[in-house]
């Protein structure tokens, strides 16, 4: 059995750029009889690799607008039931947990001016969530794997725990909401003006922070969030009419720059996993430097398709990342895979170092164990298993 010292000695090894390869999965469109093909877009993406979102209905057959779409892992997309009493707009899915309940919202009102939200059980049910009081709205934006949902109503964030609204305020802004909620319980959300001097915020067991931008900026938006309260999003401002974003990282709530790609300016960060590794979209100035997808890992800085095994697709902005670090991208939508990972790799990040040590010790001996960490499965976590990782220890692949 490893002391302390030598626990912690291990986890500070250099475990530099991780350099994972990726392999990507695609989803062909949706033929329509009449309009031809109608593209899904992935708006959410479990540990297991299920992702929702939406596609446009096929005109006249289905409607006009959208349908909300889930895909269970390694199957075909498949059209959620429209709630009852939704417009002519439709609805669209936005996150899905590891139980496969997925949550979003259907387009409500005459006009199709209200947003309510809906939860869709895996029994194929379809639940609308009430808003607050005063308030027609209440889009749901995440849900995690107790249950929990996040999201806005009554032009404020709010969480849904075991049927139970509660909002959260953000005074002095008047407006806000929750956009993303990590396993731990901790929600990444915005309040007030995004391009003025609007906040970024973390909210942990009742407690809101606002996060400050980067030097040179006036306002921040936060857009992801990871068990352990890392933040990121975006420092914003405005020049001249000009909106400037930077991806920005927020640890023990202090803004860091991410580090950009040689002739890229601008940019965000979109989501961030438990093990840290940080999806976001980055642009330069003129044709010579088109928008380009990236990881940060380490605080080192990759193009994604750098990454990618031939001939995989190109991947898009990414806009989530799981706890194995498979990359779900908006457009198409794609899945990106990372491969050639040992399965001692076991917070996906693609180094075998200190962190994934720490997280077998959590298992060691315990009954209710990770069963990740179980590498014979014996159904303990023991020695065996702990030479098997430390065999494989490769901090800089």
């Amino acid at each position: 059995m490893f002391t302390t010292a030598m626990i912690a000695a291990l986890s500070a090894a250099d475990s530099g750029l991780a350099q994972c390869q990726y392999s990507v999965t695609q989803w062909a469109p949706w033929a329509c009889e009449w309009e031809g093909n109608h593209a899904y877009t992935g708006t959410g993406l479990n540990d297991l690799g299920a992702w929702c979102g939406y596609r446009l209905m096929c005109w006249p057959e289905e409607g006009e607008w959208w349908l909300p779409i889930y895909c269970p892992p390694g199957g075909m997309p498949q059209v959620l039931p429209m709630p009852p009493g939704a417009s002519a707009l439709g609805a669209k899915a936005n996150a899905v947990n590891n139980d496969g309940v997925v949550v979003g919202f259907m387009y409500a009102g005459a006009s199709s001016q209200y947003q309510q939200g809906v939860i869709w059980w895996p029994d194929g049910s379809a639940e609308l969530i009430d808003p607050a009081p005063g308030s027609n709205n209440s889009r749901a934006n995440d849900i995690n794997d107790a249950g929990v949902i996040v999201g806005s109503s009554a032009g404020m964030p709010y969480v849904l725990d075991q049927g139970v609204m509660t909002s959260i305020s953000v005074a002095p802004f008047t407006s806000g909401t929750a956009w993303r909620l990590a396993k731990s319980g901790s929600i990444a959300g915005f309040a007030g003006n995004e391009n003025t001097t609007g906040r970024a915020f973390r909210w942990t067991a009742g407690t809101l922070t606002f996060l400050d931008p980067v030097p040179g900026y006036t306002a921040t938006i936060g857009y992801g969030v990871n068990s352990p309260g890392a933040v990121v999003g975006a420092s914003r401002i405005v020049i001249s009419g000009q909106i400037y974003t930077y991806p920005t990282l927020w640890i023990d709530d202090a803004p860091i720059a991410l580090p950009l790609l040689p002739g890229y300016s601008t940019g965000y960060a979109y989501c961030i996993n438990d093990a840290g590794i940080i999806g976001g979209w980055i642009f330069g100035a003129g044709s010579q430097f088109p928008a380009k997808s990236v990881i940060w890992i380490d605080g080192e800085v990759q193009a994604l398709a750098d990454l990618l095994l031939p001939p995989s697709p190109s991947m898009g902005p990414p806009v989530a990342i799981n706890v194995v670090g498979q990359i779900l991208s908006g457009g198409g939508p794609r899945i990106a895979s990372p491969t050639f990972i040992s399965p001692a790799d076991l917070n996906g990040d693609c180094s075998i170092d200190g962190d994934d040590l720490g997280v077998l010790l959590a298992s060691w001996g315990s009954p209710d164990f990770d069963p990740r960490s179980d590498f014979n499965g014996d159904g303990v976590v023991d020695g065996f298993d702990l030479g098997t990782l430390l065999g494989e220890w490769t901090p800089i692949k």
